[in-house]
């Protein structure tokens, strides 16, 4: 009658292709440092005549056989062999990732069948194993490593035609007159308008050429002045102008701070002032 463990073994053996093919595979079967001689042996006398070459080693050892065994296995039994767990923690999983060629697989036997499955699925993924999956058998799940080395490159081919086709989309011929758009066609006649300086001022709170309530930041003033000089001044009448000082009529010269006709040019009593013609004109 065969060993219950010798059996389970060779089901996942043949459940995932590891005692057939033309090359011979190597594996390695990791169990709990407590399990028994028996179980071991049985598992030796199978293996050293039926399908691929099998070591055999402890949890403990798998830090030192991962120093000097890198990329030599085609898969790991993590737990398999025997009734006992052997821990998955990530440690020892990203070992085994070190010792698997590209493509291994790893196949681990998680500590409560249908209740760590997922975690133990997760941490597989986390290690960079790709296509994990549940066995068929109940507790193990399978993981593989990619099957290209972490930094590898191969050459791309491009396809000549396709390269010419994208070289002719870019390329303009000497005959090819573009159309091009003059920027004066772009402007409309108020955007050559020179801008009024006062419509360029804006309140700092309200952003726009209106002073807010309180305001503070000079604007208010500033518009308040300019309406002063927009409203026309009045013109003095000197008709019946009495000077208490007797300078008022002679100009600015002679007049007090005070004076009403401060500004205005020389004038005789009952004369009607009258302003150059060219003292409202541009002096450019």
């Amino acid at each position: 009658m065969d060993d219950p463990h010798v059996d389970r073994l060779r089901r996942l053996f043949d459940e995932y292709g590891l005692a057939a093919g033309p090359v011979r595979k190597t594996v390695l079967i990791v169990t709990d440092d407590s399990s028994t001689g028996l179980e071991l042996d049985a598992a030796k006398r199978y293996f050293a005549d039926n399908g691929p070459a099998v070591e055999f080693a402890f949890v403990a050892d798998v830090d030192k056989i991962a120093e000097t065994a890198k990329r030599t296995y085609n898969a790991v039994l993590s737990g398999v062999l025997g009734d006992r767990h052997v821990p998955c923690d990530l440690h020892l999983f990203s070992a085994y990732a070190g010792l698997l060629a590209c493509g291994g697989a790893l196949i681990v036997k998680t500590e409560n069948p249908g209740v760590t499955e997922a975690k133990t699925s997760k941490q597989l993924r986390t290690h960079g194993f790709v296509d994990v999956a549940v066995s068929a058998t109940p507790g193990i799940i399978v993981g593989y490593t990619p099957s290209y080395e972490v930094g590898t490159s191969n050459r791309v081919t491009l396809n000549s035609k396709a390269k010419e086709n994208v070289v002719a989309a870019w390329k303009l011929d000497d005959d090819d007159d573009p159309e091009t758009i003059s920027e004066d066609d772009l402007l409309e006649a108020d955007d050559l308008k020179k801008p009024v300086q006062s419509t360029l001022r804006v309140c700092a709170t309200t952003k726009k050429a209106k002073a807010c309530k309180n305001c503070s930041c000079g604007l208010a003033e500033e518009l308040e002045a300019n309406r002063v000089e927009d409203v026309p001044k009045p013109v003095p009448d000197t008709s019946n102008a009495k000077s208490s000082c007797g300078s008022c009529y002679l100009g600015d010269a002679f007049r007090c701070a005070s004076c009403p006709y401060l500004g205005m040019p020389a004038f005789k009593p009952g004369e009607k002032v009258q302003l150059a013609g060219n003292l409202l004109q541009d002096d450019f």
